[in-house]
């Protein structure tokens, strides 16, 4: 009961997930996206991250009133920080960003909202790739070239380096398994990243919204091209996993 008690305060704070009816299973499948090793105990789901989403929570009149929600609101998740160790690396503020994320990206794939609105500023247009297997700068490169444009590597470094060029769709950072953090990777690659991981974050430098959809697409595809290329996975500026480019367009617009 006191947990209920403070369901509406909690829910006016935010971050919650607003949702116009019971998804069911379909939340769960769309969280797993978001870390495929999260835990299910009682009310609530527990990410990898340190991020607790609380609920289902039933809107009922009552409590809509008490946490001020829109009146088309149906069932209610809130986020919260656990108190997990992590050596110090993850904050409660940046626990709490995460959710925020979390909720964005469900929000978008179950036709949600965010509540009480964005405490952040859009994060680039961004898809980034972890993979436990090198490919070869140059072929990474050959990978990239139809969707980025004429690139080139760049500002090669023992454990870094850059793919660029002129008038490209995107810019593509590497950095190498030595540089791999695991408490300060998404829960996303949670199933991959019992060994350190090759990463590449391909940036268009753009707000989503300030990005064209031919471009979206662009980076949707060059990140699934080189995922598959590399044998590992596609992961959207929100934290999710993703497997066709219609999945970062959604995260586009979340």
């Amino acid at each position: 009961m006191a947990l209920f008690d403070r369901t509406p305060s909690r829910l006016a704070a935010g971050p919650a997930l607003l949702l116009p009816a019971d998804p069911g299973p379909a939340l769960l499948d769309a969280a797993r996206l978001y870390d495929p090793q999260l835990r299910h105990w009682r009310s609530r789901l527990i990410f990898g991250n340190g991020v607790l989403l609380f609920g289902p929570f039933e809107v009922t009149p009552r409590l809509r009133e008490q946490a001020g929600l829109p009146p088309d609101t149906a069932v209610a998740w809130y986020a919260a920080s656990s108190a997990q160790d992590q050596r110090g690396l993850r904050t409660h503020e940046a626990k709490m960003a995460d959710g925020e994320l979390l909720i964005r990206g469900l929000a978008a794939r179950l036709g949600g909202s965010l509540f009480p609105g964005p405490s952040l500023r859009p994060r680039a247009l961004l898809a980034s790739v972890y993979s436990e297997r090198s490919v070869p700068p140059d072929e990474v490169a050959l990978v990239l070239r139809p969707y980025a444009g004429d690139v080139a590597v760049e500002d090669t470094k023992d454990d870094s380096y850059i793919i660029s060029g002129k008038d490209i769709t995107f810019l593509t950072a590497y950095s190498s398994p030595g540089q791999f953090i695991p408490a300060l990777a998404p829960p996303a690659v949670s199933p991959v990243k019992k060994r350190p991981l090759h990463h590449w974050d391909l940036n268009t430098g753009l707000r989503p919204g300030d990005a064209s959809q031919d471009m979206q697409l662009k980076v949707a595809e060059a990140a699934l091209a080189l995922a598959a290329r590399a044998g590992g996975i596609a992961v959207d500026m929100l934290g999710f996993r993703f497997s066709t480019p219609q999945e970062l367009l959604a995260a586009c617009a979340g």
